[in-house]
């Protein structure tokens, strides 16, 4: 389980257009909480959103009725794949550090390559691997979160 604890709120404010397949992934893993989706669902209330009578009903369901209500807005919308929500989580963890932990921006990144079962996509920027690329560490940092800030942001 991933030990580093990145607050939805201040997740959201970084990457604020979150599906709910990638909410209910994240939810599935513990990375936010139930509290968190319907903080979200809230949210995005205010704006003309699709489906917004089931967004109501997980806005007053209890508890136990979220994941039913959760799967019915996974079955509404056109889901990325199972890699691309990986991709997503992996970098909202990654630039959350960057932007709230910065001083211990490569542990945690030793953590989510650890949790995301020490995927390719972000060995080299894990210090202790190898790494074609000649570019110091920190320059390889930056430049994936520019990359990835232009697909998730």
């Amino acid at each position: 389980m991933l030990s580093y604890n990145a607050k939805f709120e201040e997740l959201n404010t970084l990457i604020s257009d979150w599906k709910w397949s990638e909410l209910k992934y994240g939810l599935c893993r513990e990375y936010i909480s139930i509290k968190d989706v319907i903080s979200y669902a809230n949210e995005i209330l205010s704006n003309d959103v699709p489906y917004m009578e089931i967004i109501i009903q997980l806005l007053i369901a209890d508890d136990e009725e979220v994941d039913d209500i959760l799967e019915k807005l996974v079955s509404c919308e056109e889901s990325p794949s199972e890699d691309n929500i990986k991709s997503k989580w992996i970098f909202a963890f990654i630039y959350h550090a960057f932007t709230y932990s910065k001083d211990k921006i490569f542990d945690i990144i030793e953590d989510v390559y650890e949790e995301f079962d020490y995927t390719e996509e972000i060995s080299n920027l894990v210090p202790y691997m190898p790494c074609e690329d000649s570019l110091p560490l920190e320059d390889r940092l930056k430049r994936y979160i520019e990359q990835n800030r232009n697909i998730w942001c």
